[in-house]
């Protein structure tokens, strides 16, 4: 299949510093253009507007040519259309759509092929996720005679970390070591959509997906990847579904992988049975990658991409960029088109400062760390003691304070935030947050604390 795309994508990386096309040029005319078809081995390309139509083969046309021709495309011509005359190219649009769509299906199709175990980039923040699906990948489904599980296998954090990269890892390791088994991975959402749509033709016509087709299609599989998993909460109906899947699957030695951007603890309305299923396999975390971390996923990426960043350049983005990987990847994409755009043969620090101008401002946010050494300054202790099991009044009193103002002011789980306070419960954290939350409705001293710690934050 050819994924047009990809190859729009790469050949727009090199129009800019052929004769005729600068950066202006390439913004007005050529950005908006949209890949929609091939024909006769002509990429078919979408213009906003007629003038746009007739501009980009006036002035343009040849240099899209010579950018496809020195990536090495197949593709002999290039055809610039407009909506009025889509109509034409419908037939091959559609055909095209359903090679997109048909290997999503078919087994070893549905993963993309460069998320691998070999590119994932093993930090002290995401290790044991990682090693587990690993294990995961190598020997799926309940093995026997073994005390320890990694069925189910529940990995959650925060958007961008890498739960989709090892998921599609897993996958990728399966289909090509073990091709014979069923792996089936689907987001929350498409398995609430294939269940409405099934009670909906609840008809036992033949080749209507019905509650029959929808049991079909997810209790005889040898793997379940069920992503986001937090979106179950408050769908009791679809609760019960998944209940009857994991039952049925777990029992008949069948590999389970789940992902939420957070622990089964804290999806809310979950119901009780089918939260101490999803706890009895391994729970896995990804957190943030550390400034170290965030340097050898950038330098992974160049390798990858057979690029050359300098390292000035490698130490601003690993610096500025630490909320998660894609992001990253992301803006590291982004200077380095700006780069081209420049006709640089690689970004500097100025290119990489101007690109990320809009996106990237210097760090003024706070951390949980901030907040620690903030109460400890207001109360005069030390944080070693602050997340020490000492309960002496004072301490026990700033540890609730700036546990009650982390949970208010940042996006994180409990789970993690008991880790920050030397390894607490969850538990122990929901306690520290509701006492003070509820001191904070009457108590003018623990009012005037958390305002003035808050103070010193900003």
């Amino acid at each position: 299949m050819i994924d047009i795309q990809r190859i729009w994508q790469d050949a727009c990386q090199k129009i800019v510093g052929i004769e005729g096309v600068n950066a202006i040029s390439y913004s007005v005319w050529i950005q908006s253009l949209t890949p929609l078809c091939v024909k006769d081995n002509t990429l078919i390309l979408l213009a906003p507007s007629v003038n746009n139509k007739h501009v980009v083969n006036r002035s343009y046309k040849s240099a899209i040519q010579a950018a496809l021709q020195s990536i090495g495309s197949i593709f002999t011509d290039v055809r610039v259309i407009v909506d009025d005359e889509k109509d034409f190219y419908m037939k091959e649009i559609e055909e095209y759509s359903e090679q997109e769509a048909a290997p999503r299906i078919e087994k070893g199709t549905q993963f993309i092929s460069r998320y691998t175990f070999d590119n994932f980039v093993v930090g002290e923040s995401n290790k044991l996720a990682f090693h587990a699906a690993q294990s995961v990948a190598k020997s799926p489904g309940v093995a026997e005679n073994t005390y320890l599980s990694f069925n189910p296998l529940f990995l959650y954090g925060g958007v961008g970390l890498g739960k989709t990269h090892l998921l599609h890892s897993i996958g990728n390791y399966v289909n090509e070591h073990m091709p014979n088994l069923k792996v089936l991975y689907t987001p929350t959402e498409k398995l609430t959509n294939d269940y409405v749509e099934a009670i909906s033709n609840n008809r036992n016509e033949k080749g209507v997906f019905n509650l029959h087709a929808f049991r079909e299609k997810y209790r005889t599989v040898d793997m379940l990847m069920l992503d986001d998993v937090q979106f179950l909460q408050k769908r009791t109906g679809l609760q019960e579904v998944v209940f009857h899947i994991f039952n049925d699957l777990y029992q008949n030695g069948k590999q389970i992988v789940l992902t939420s951007d957070r622990p089964p603890s804290e999806i809310a309305t979950l119901e009780d049975r089918l939260r101490s299923r999803f706890e009895g396999g391994l729970i896995a975390d990804i957190g943030q990658p550390n400034l170290e971390m965030r340097i050898a996923i950038i330098r992974k990426k160049m390798i990858l991409e057979k690029i050359a960043v300098n390292d000035d350049v490698v130490y601003y983005l690993a610096e500025r960029i630490d909320s998660n990987i894609r992001e990253l990847e992301g803006s590291l994409a982004k200077v380095i088109f700006y780069a081209k755009l420049k006709g640089l043969p690689y970004p500097d620090i100025d290119t990489a400062k101007e690109a990320l101008k809009n996106t990237v401002q210097k760090k003024n946010g706070i951390d949980s760390s901030d907040i620690i050494q903030a109460t400890c300054n207001y109360f005069n202790i030390s944080q070693s003691d602050i997340i020490s099991k000492k309960r002496t009044k004072d301490i026990a009193e700033a540890r609730m304070i700036a546990i009650y103002i982390i949970t208010e002011m940042l996006s994180l789980p409990l789970v993690t935030i008991g880790q920050i306070f030397g390894g607490r419960d969850y538990s122990t954290i929901i306690h520290s947050r509701d006492k003070i939350a509820a001191a904070m409705k009457d108590d003018p001293d623990t009012i005037r604390a958390v305002k003035d710690i808050k103070s010193m934050l900003n």
